[in-house]
């Protein structure tokens, strides 16, 4: 069921115990979406781990520097960047893909497999999205936040280059080079 913005944010101040989903072969918007959330979820008190069925790539190892593994058993589960739940790779599919209770995704192409789904397909990244989310959370968007959206807004538009770039996008970048 698709959600209005309002509603995801609902969602998420009343969840406990949240597992971020990734999509596989991650790229820069669905691990700093994710590390993004997750950093920001932290900060409100809130227990927050992130999973992906593949591995990360070295490259993008400073996205989750500093963060210490928490282990709990997950009771609200959420996906970002990924558009429909075989995009969770193989093996999280089998295990999480009915399961999901709140996708975030940009994708104008979005299956909806999450019980709830906020879609917003004129954002050029999930980052974007995301972006909003954390402000609206009023969660602080400290400088590891700022590097992990960057890093997913500068990737999925192909550093500013590709068609989905908006004068939002430039603004929200320019607010995260502001942040640090």
């Amino acid at each position: 069921m698709r959600i209005e913005f309002a509603e995801a944010v609902k969602e998420l101040v009343g969840a406990e115990d949240i597992l971020i989903l990734c999509h596989r072969n991650p790229d820069g918007d669905t691990l700093g979406s994710g590390y993004a959330l997750l950093r920001a979820l932290r900060s409100m008190g809130k227990r927050a781990k992130l999973r992906c069925n593949d591995v990360i790539p070295q490259k993008f190892s400073y996205l989750y520097e500093g963060i210490k593994e928490e282990d709990f058993c997950e009771k609200f589960i959420v996906s970002v960047d990924v558009a429909e739940k075989k995009l969770l790779g193989d093996n999280f599919c089998e295990i999480y893909g009915d399961m999901v209770d709140l996708s975030f995704d940009h994708h104008g192409t979005a299956r909806l497999f999450a019980k709830k789904t906020y879609c917003e397909s004129e954002s050029a990244s999930a980052c974007e999205i995301i972006y909003n989310v954390i402000r609206a959370l009023d969660a602080e968007i400290t400088t590891d936040i700022a590097s992990c959206l960057y890093t997913g807004i500068s990737t999925d538009t192909g550093c500013f280059r590709y068609s989905n770039v908006t004068p939002r996008t430039h603004k929200i970048a320019a607010s995260l080079i502001e942040m640090g």
